[in-house]
């Protein structure tokens, strides 16, 4: 691994990514427009009419009407490339930093796959946990680094003091999602204050906060927080959850500017986003309104499945977040297959090491009614 060079040049061809402006004609945005090519048909993007996709953890309502607007002004500038400036000193102006310690990216997705580019490269280990999001553990893995992941306790959380023992003189990152994907838990703000106040500076906790709007904390702490305190943390945050512009691809990273510096090296700048998203996530980042519209869809949809599964007899994790997990009496992806069959879209708990597991997001009332009256028909009940 010493041997390894990596150049920015390398690392951006070793990779896909990229982002593309889609037409709002008549703001319908699951479908393109019509061509030729695909004449009158609609397309869902790979899936078939009708689906109930509770899969992706997207928020059903998309975009904000502000959101829309601001997207469809901007293709009037599809000609010019993209300018962070404007957002990146918005973003900073948020969460109370400097522009310096702000980066703006391809969902928080390209932060993922960079930051063990940045971190890694020569070597060098990663804890983070098993049941997690894999992205940037399965990024470390490609390029070479070793990855200790932790088992979750017995009640789904960070095992914080297993992984503090399972760091060694070559760990330098350690990953944590926070809330969790796919288990939704949470972990309070001391705890991990505490867990990253015992680190040596030589490591840096990478704290991917993709449902930051779910962490509720009472006094308003996150990661940013940590940031602000001095620790050696990078937090990435997401349009693609309560913003509801998964498909349009808008994400950015927090951390100190020597960090900041070092992943700016290796991602893809303004060329990574398109001039429409950049507008919509302006007119998103301060609309209320549409962020609490979402939660109180996400409350409704928690209760309607806790109800449900009480009344089945089946287990589940209690979830802080837009999705859940329920522990099912065959292997998840015997009940995926089926459920898909049926074309109502779940994930199966094998991503993640949990077999009996199926995750589910939080849909609409009508979509969540119809995924219980499938999984009764598929687990007999």
């Amino acid at each position: 691994m010493a041997n390894l060079r990596i150049s920015r040049r390398n690392f951006i061809g070793s990779i896909a990514a990229g982002a593309a402006v889609l037409p709002l004609s008549n703001y319908h945005w699951a479908y393109p427009s019509k061509t030729a090519a695909l004449s009158e048909k609609k397309v869902d993007w790979g899936y078939p009419e009708g689906a109930v996709r509770l899969n992706a953890n997207e928020n059903p309502y998309g975009p904000s009407p502000n959101a829309l607007a601001a997207m469809e002004k901007a293709l009037s500038q599809g000609h010019r490339y993209t300018r962070a400036t404007q957002l990146t000193k918005e973003l900073a102006s948020y969460h109370g930093v400097s522009t310096d310690m702000v980066l703006t990216g391809c969902g928080s997705t390209e932060f993922l796959r960079i930051a063990p580019w940045a971190f890694l490269r020569d070597g060098g280990e990663l804890v983070t946990t098993l049941q997690t999001f894999k992205t940037l553990p399965r990024e470390a893995k490609k390029i070479g680094a070793s990855v200790n992941e932790i088992p979750l306790d017995k009640n789904f959380y960070f095992d914080l003091q297993s992984i503090k023992k399972a760091l060694t003189p070559k760990t330098k990152m350690v990953y944590l999602v926070n809330p969790n994907n796919p288990t939704g838990t949470r972990h309070d703000f001391e705890a991990i204050q505490n867990f990253c106040a015992s680190l040596p500076k030589t490591i840096i906790v990478f704290i991917d906060e993709a449902y930051s709007h779910f962490l509720e904390d009472k006094k308003g702490r996150d990661g940013i927080t940590l940031i602000k305190q001095g620790y050696n943390v990078i937090v990435s945050r997401t349009f693609s959850k309560v913003y509801g512009l998964a498909g349009m691809r808008l994400g950015y990273a927090i951390a100190d500017p020597s960090i900041i510096k070092e992943l700016r090296a290796f991602g893809f700048g303004n060329m990574g986003i398109n001039q429409a998203v950049f507008a919509g996530g302006l007119a998103s980042l301060e609309d209320e309104k549409h962020i609490q519209k979402y939660k109180e869809l996400v409350k409704e949809g928690q209760e309607y499945f806790y109800n449900q599964f009480d009344s089945l007899g089946l287990k589940y994790i209690p979830s802080t977040t837009p999705f859940l997990m329920v522990k099912l009496n065959m292997a998840s992806k015997v009940a995926q297959k089926k459920l898909v069959s049926k074309n109502v879209f779940v994930r199966k708990g094998e991503d993640w090491q949990m077999p009996s597991y199926l995750r589910i997001t939080m849909g609409f009332p009508e979509e969540n009614k119809t995924c219980i009256s499938t999984l009764k028909k598929v687990l007999n009940l």
